[in-house]
């Protein structure tokens, strides 16, 4: 059975094995027998007017973290204990994108949904997320009380919500919504539903009135959250048809695409009727304007640095893969231009064609203010060493490159939150 009570044994199984790289100093025993016998007297002493929550504003919003690791593995404590009380079976990103794509080729009637939560973290009523928390028979008092008075805490020093930024706000978060969820799946026009974090996707079957349908899944959600009617989008899809080409559209002409999750959708009416449609996942423009303004916040910090291998390094973890800790989950996972987007088809792929351009254009052009003073600070050797990279290569072939914590940090600081 598993043990829910706070104490040192118990907190040092929170330690992960990324902990020793990302902090070195953990590796002496003499230091991580100090922060488990801070977190086990945390633990004694617990979070009541214990404010231990740093912020800083991105994208203007506020996002907190935890300074001091000691408490950061109480918390991992907490957050275990409630996903063990409280198991939630969400499906993973891959999962997500392989099941709709499946749905919507189908030729069918359909009307799908693109829905997104106002401030989704900071629009939280604290005292109903308590209130499923204290609802959860099979946690303990003692994690129940820590986590009251965390948000408590929180709200006494002017925060609004679940404190964003935090894997705990981030568990409390799906319980809250579980009832909206298990609602909307539970529609009888649903055919498809998913929400990922803020961002919902519904597929129905059509029949309904979608503003009637919109107005009741507002309806649905917990007290104090609202949809955002700016990023609301609508597709209505109907029923295949024989292919009506011209010479403007010829072949199978694209009835609707959407972005989800990182990827572009784009769907072909059938060559028959009743015949699949043709639906070609791409990388989400969104994501490579992300990764366009990168290279270019790249190439400036090289004019001013003159630090050609850093340039050189950005330019490999932008077109090749590697693995990066994961941090809220422990151990490591693979990411990078093949594995973040690997369902796309990258012989029909506009969106690595384009990376591609951007990025020769980019080396060679000297036109606009930003290249033309990279043009100038580099010479043609390390522009023609620049040119050997690919977007296209790196997925194609899988290309690997190895960057240790150094230099990824020094990778990563020219487009902080970018």
């Amino acid at each position: 059975m598993y043990d829910q009570s706070f104490n040192y044994i118990s907190i040092a199984r929170m330690l992960r094995k990324n902990d020793f790289y990302t902090m070195p100093r953990l590796r002496t025993p003499a230091v991580k027998e100090s922060e488990l016998e801070a977190a086990a007297a945390l633990s004694l002493t617990g979070f009541s007017g214990y404010n231990f929550l740093d912020s800083t504003i991105v994208r203007g919003k506020n996002v907190y973290r935890i300074p001091k690791f000691s408490d950061e593995l109480v918390l991992r404590k907490i957050d275990r204990n409630l996903r063990k009380a409280k198991p939630l079976h969400a499906a993973s990103r891959d999962t997500i994108i392989a099941k709709l794509k499946n749905l919507i080729s189908e030729s069918v009637q359909c009307n799908i949904y693109r829905l997104d939560i106002k401030s989704f973290y900071e629009s939280f009523n604290a005292s109903l997320v308590l209130k499923e928390v204290n609802s959860i028979k099979s946690l303990s008092p003692q994690t129940k009380k820590f986590i009251t008075d965390i948000l408590d805490n929180f709200a006494s020093g002017g925060g609004s919500g679940l404190p964003r930024g935090l894997a705990l706000s981030a568990t409390l978060s799906e319980i809250a919504m579980d009832a909206f969820d298990n609602s909307v799946k539970s529609h009888p026009n649903v055919f498809f539903y998913c929400r990922y974090v803020d961002d919902i996707i519904i597929v129905t079957s059509g029949n309904e009135s979608a503003k009637q349908f919109i107005k009741h899944i507002g309806a649905l959600l917990p007290k104090g959250l609202f949809l955002n009617k700016t990023k609301e989008k609508i597709s209505l899809v109907y029923d295949s048809f024989p292919i009506r080409s011209t010479a403007n559209t010829p072949g199978n002409p694209e009835i609707y695409s959407f972005e989800y999750l990182g990827y572009s959708f784009s769907v072909f009416e059938a060559t028959k009727k009743h015949d699949p449609r043709n639906v070609v996942l791409d990388i989400a423009e969104s994501k490579v304007k992300k990764i366009k303004t990168r290279l270019t916040k790249a190439y400036i910090d090289f004019s001013k640095s003159r630090d050609f291998d850093l340039l050189e390094l950005r330019v490999k973890f932008l077109t090749s893969n590697f693995s990066v800790a994961d941090i809220n989950r422990g151990g490591y996972r693979l990411a990078g231009i093949f594995h973040n987007y690997h369902r796309i088809d990258c012989d029909k792929s506009k969106a690595l064609n384009g990376l591609d351009e951007y990025l020769r254009r980019a080396t060679t052009s000297s036109y606009g203010k930003a290249f033309n003073d990279f043009y100038c600070s580099s010479t043609a050797l390390q522009r023609r060493r620049l040119l050997t990279f690919s977007f296209k290569k790196g997925f194609e072939e899988k290309v690997y490159m190895h960057f240790n914590r150094e230099q990824f940090t020094a990778i990563r600081e020219c487009w902080e939150y970018a």
